[in-house]
């Protein structure tokens, strides 16, 4: 009997201690977890909408919301700009943010009053979404645009390298209009996308140009020393065209070096407008398509729209102010109760490094309430993209006016 008390008590205890050292080992594995976590500044993935920096929690989210689940509001260069901008110490700095997409690095940084350089209307909105996600009061946060950056100063500029070389060297050079001669920028990116030729820009205008580490497939480009004398770039330049139109456009634009092919077919269908018209130029880049119908009949009534400030911009320096209206922003309900005789659209389904449809099926739900009731919403695309399969949930009529190559122009109603 004692025997088989003593046995059992054995086992009991081996148990405890099995159990005891299974406790121990889970602690000791969050605690290993905590030293990656915070090796270098560097979070550990977590929640899908959530970044850790500074030993902080953020809460991110992207806008336009996406359906793609692996998609973030961040990447791993956001994280390691920001890591490289807190080792170089942050207080009592002037510091500027640009093409900071869903402003993770605004609400990172909000302590500190950055003033953030805005590009796209959507990034306007994400920017304030997430700092209202993270309880920061909106009205405390400072932005102008990239053709007037309102920062008298710059100690440090943190700048996510954007996909567009040319909107790279607009960037920098504005940026080094208001760079002291202790300024730094710190310009992410993950290595995969890396071209020399951002180097090489960097060098036109800092004397120092060094390249980080990597880190979770990131580097950094830290540029120093800013040149007394630089030659400056022309901010916009001239479009090729066999249009007989005289466009103009700023760097980072759509289709900078001509007019795109499928713009091109879609033209060569637009049907005649009348005087009493009202037509939109949905998603309008640099305004071409406007531009087109201007000069076939400049008495048609006129609005174009594009998320991109230096998409309105360029249309501005294409169009003039008679019978126009211009609409910086990423949604159609901009133009307000406005509706229109004829909508024509070269969709966008490329974002920086990103492929997606999704933002070009919330322009069509947009253009379909934006129509008269006889109205008639032209739309260019890759054939691959299969938007009639989209269209006709939407509309009663839909028809392909015309294939060419690659390209098709729908024709909605």
């Amino acid at each position: 009997m004692n025997i088989t008390l003593l046995v059992q008590f054995s086992i009991r205890f081996c148990h405890l201690e099995c159990s005891a050292n299974r406790r121990m080992y889970r602690e000791l594995n969050k605690i290993t977890r905590t030293d990656k976590q915070y090796n270098n500044g560097l979070p550990l993935p977590h929640k899908k909408n959530e970044m850790r920096f500074n030993h902080k929690t953020i809460n991110l989210q992207r806008y336009p919301n996406t359906a793609n689940r692996s998609l973030r509001a961040w990447s791993a260069a956001d994280e390691l700009i920001l890591e490289t901008a807190l080792g170089l110490g942050l207080e009592k700095k002037s510091i500027v943010l640009v093409h900071d997409t869903f402003g993770a690095m605004a609400v990172a940084l909000s302590a500190h009053n950055p003033h953030s350089v805005i590009t796209n209307a959507s990034q306007l909105k994400a920017t304030k979404l997430n700092l209202a996600n993270n309880g920061l009061d909106k009205k405390d946060w400072e932005h102008s645009n990239p053709l007037n950056i309102q920062s008298k100063y710059i100690d440090i500029a943190l700048l996510k390298i954007p996909k567009s070389a040319d909107l790279f060297q607009l960037y920098i050079q504005q940026l080094h209009a208001s760079c002291k001669s202790e300024s730094i920028l710190l310009c992410g990116f993950m290595t995969r996308n890396f071209t020399a030729r951002w180097k090489e820009i960097a060098e036109l205008y800092f004397e120092d140009v060094s390249q980080s580490m990597a880190v979770k497939k990131a580097r950094v480009l830290i540029l120093k020393s800013p040149k007394d004398t630089i030659e400056k770039i022309p901010l916009f330049h001239t479009v090729k065209n066999d249009l007989d139109l005289n466009l103009k456009q700023y760097s980072g634009v759509f289709s900078s070096e001509k007019v795109d092919p499928a713009t091109q077919v879609l033209l060569e269908h637009v049907p005649a407008t009348s005087d009493s018209d009202n037509v939109l130029d949905l998603a309008c880049g640099n305004g071409v398509i406007a531009a087109y119908i201007q000069k076939q009949n400049p008495k048609t009534q006129l609005a174009v729209l594009d998320d991109n400030f230096l998409a309105i911009a360029s249309a501005k320096l294409n169009l003039g102010k008679e019978n126009i209206n211009y609409h910086w922003s990423d949604t159609v309900t901009a133009c307000r109760d406005q509706k229109f005789d004829l909508i024509l659209c070269n969709p966008p389904f490329h974002f920086e490094y990103e492929n997606t449809i999704d933002i070009s099926l919330q322009l069509f739900k947009e253009a379909k309430n934006a129509l008269k009731q006889n109205g008639a919403f032209y739309i260019v695309a890759n054939t691959h993209l299969n938007y009639r399969t989209h269209l006709t949930k939407l509309f009663k009529e839909v028809s392909q006016v015309t294939e060419s190559g690659k390209f098709e122009v729908i024709l909605c109603k």
